[in-house]
């Protein structure tokens, strides 16, 4: 009888591990370095209901010395224009919480870099810890694999 009682126990610490282990799914294609990267330009799209994922993505690239400035959905591409793309979404499960995200970022008209990021998982799953957890949150470990080849700066 004892040692059935040491395998329960020992079954909740396994499950209340993974439970808190978080599921979530990142692809991403980093950024080559480039000396000359001081800029990107961030397409306005006005379809994304996320607000705060474009602070997310400003606050990333100024933590690499990179200017990041936001831009209207109609903006005319310089030639040498960084110019970053991008959807999020939310999805919804007693409230809302980012599920998807996908970003680009081209130059000249060829993508240089891309990452999506998907939450793993639906209600009760074993992400039931992390799955409302903030933006900024969930996309750090993305925009430091994107973002991985432009160190970050220790004054921010």
């Amino acid at each position: 009888m004892k040692i059935n009682m040491a395998f329960r126990v020992a079954w909740l610490w396994v499950l209340m591990g993974l439970m808190v282990c978080g599921c979530n799914s990142y692809r991403v294609t980093a950024l080559p370095y480039d000396e000359e990267l001081k800029r990107v330009v961030i397409v306005e799209n006005p379809k994304v209901k996320v607000s705060d994922f474009v602070d997310v993505m400003t606050d990333e690239f100024n933590k690499r010395n990179i200017r990041a400035e936001q831009v209207s959905n109609l903006y005319i591409s310089r030639p040498d224009d960084y110019v970053v793309r991008y959807e999020a979404r939310k999805s919804w499960d007693f409230t809302t919480y980012l599920s998807d995200a996908t970003v680009r970022i081209n130059k000249d008209g060829m993508t240089v870099a891309k990452g999506k990021y998907h939450h793993v998982g639906e209600s009760f799953s074993l992400d039931f810890f992390t799955k409302w957890r903030g933006t900024a949150w969930k996309m750090k470990r993305f925009y430091r694999d994107l973002l991985k080849n432009y160190e970050e700066t220790a004054d921010r």
